[in-house]
């Protein structure tokens, strides 16, 4: 049995006319430096929460209703039956795949009988599991096996992958984050609840995953159950929302995923004014950006609104950029960083208090004092990499500080040389640093640090400073 897919590209690639380029790069830049100001502010790996839009764009992943309409083909005269049900229940996703459900019950025990297993037909299985079973077959024969069989996108999954995100949330149903992400785990069902949120590298399937038809979320009783247990998934993941920069990918403005998860979050750690200000929503447009797009994304839940912070963009590899910037985790192992971090946990709550190890204070005593001794201890090297300590040329300090050049920044220097007697510029220092780029002894580069750019600001605002060597 053949079943037709309904694609629908979302994401889709989009050029900037010259007009706008200028206006084009300095939202960007503008957003890209938001962007790494919240990492470094939070000195954490961002959560990812992931939407449909993402394996739209990569492999033509169906929405939730082409995937509806697809399953209906597999029945007698199921397309009609589609547009049928679909005007019946007024578009509503959930009704029409709970009626659709059912007529794969019947199909399914009929005509339909031999493309099941045999234990499908026991008294103990679930009528929906006829429909799960066969979205989970559909969606496993779409996705790609590897991101190398995706074309067009190498670079932009490339800088994806480079992110090594906290954690991932989505509702998809497919598992294409798992070949994005060498090494993170999937998690689904009730094992969310049960799982240690300090940990990294997990890949939380809150709507359930195709690896377990009966855990996906499709029908109205399956609904009415994640209805349930969404205030406990919140809680959960609350620490998550709580404790790092947020993006979210995928999702459409005023999507009921989003919302329901963010309003239990909103109701907990929103501003005053219903702003929840570590979570931004990247939202997709296919035009260039307007002079003002706005920087907040606006909902409404039960009579209260609830904003996050938007960057609206048609291309997505420079935000996939920014968020890497700050990354050190280049080649690192996530199930060994989860396995280390299980291990240190289970002796703080349990070995330590318990008194099953011997422990040495004298070494425990260093290691919170001194942020080195614990990388030593755990036989980890101490990495003073020049380019995430100063990230920014010259040029790139101008932009920030919103100058017209970098010789603006360049009197700022000596204007700094005159008054404190300090050249930044003639050695390696907090501020800037000379980095070799070639064999030859003019090769060079100079970079400066985010303690540079508050500097200069300080110094342009009229504000009294002082030099730290």
């Amino acid at each position: 049995m053949t079943l037709r897919i309904s694609h629908c590209r979302y994401y889709g690639m989009t050029t900037t006319s010259s007009a706008t380029a200028d206006q084009e790069t300095s939202y960007r830049q503008k957003a890209s430096d938001a962007i790494r100001d919240l990492l470094m502010e939070f000195e954490c790996q961002p959560i990812l929460f992931v939407g449909s839009g993402i394996p739209q764009r990569y492999f033509g992943a169906p929405t939730w209703r082409n995937l509806l309409k697809s399953l209906a083909t597999a029945l007698p005269n199921g397309e009609q039956q589609f547009d049928y049900l679909r005007q019946k229940h007024e578009d509503d996703p959930v009704k029409v795949g709970t009626e659709l459900s059912e007529l794969f019950f019947e199909w399914a025990w009929k005509e339909g009988k031999s493309n099941f297993p045999d234990e499908f037909f026991k008294s103990n299985t679930r009528k929906d599991t006829f429909i799960k079973y066969m979205a989970c077959d559909l969606l496993s024969s779409m996705t790609p096996p590897s991101t190398k069989d995706i074309k067009g996108f190498d670079r932009e999954i490339s800088s994806l992958s480079d992110i090594k995100p906290h954690a991932i949330i989505t509702t998809n149903y497919d598992l294409f984050l798992e070949t994005v992400f060498d090494g993170y785990a999937p998690v689904t069902g009730q094992t969310i609840l049960k799982y240690n949120t300090n940990s990294f590298g997990e890949i939380f399937h809150i709507h359930g995953d195709i690896s377990d038809p009966s855990s996906i979320v499709l029908t109205k009783s399956d609904y009415d159950e994640w209805t349930e247990r969404k205030k406990y998934v919140s809680a959960k993941l609350l620490t998550y929302f709580a404790e790092h920069p947020v993006f979210i990918f995928g999702y459409g403005l005023g999507d009921d995923n989003v919302k329901a998860i963010m309003r239990d979050i909103g109701e907990l750690v929103a501003d005053e004014s219903g702003l929840i200000p570590n979570v931004y929503q990247i939202i997709w447009q296919a035009d260039p950006v307007g002079k003002h797009p706005p920087d907040q994304a606006i909902f409404s839940v039960d009579g209260k609104d609830y904003r996050t912070r938007a960057i609206y963009t048609n291309e997505l590899k420079w935000i996939f950029d920014a968020l890497k910037s700050q990354s050190a985790l280049t080649s690192i192992n996530p199930k060994l960083v989860r396995a280390l971090a299980a291990r240190t946990m289970k002796l703080i709550r349990h070995d330590i208090p318990s008194g099953s190890v011997a422990v040495d204070y004298d070494v425990l005593e260093r290691v919170a004092q001194d942020k080195d001794e614990l990388p030593k201890l755990l036989g980890i090297t101490v990495v003073d990499n020049p380019n995430q300590s100063h990230p920014y040329t010259i040029t790139q300090v101008a932009t920030r500080l919103g100058l017209k050049n970098w010789q603006e920044v360049n009197k700022v220097l000596n204007r700094i040389k005159e008054e404190k007697g300090t050249d930044l510029r003639s050695f390696d220092n907090r501020y800037h640093c000379k980095i070799k780029t070639g064999t030859k002894e003019t090769s060079n580069t100079r970079k400066w640090s985010h303690e540079a750019v508050d500097l200069i600001s300080n110094i342009i605002q009229g504000n009294d400073y002082e030099i730290t060597i």
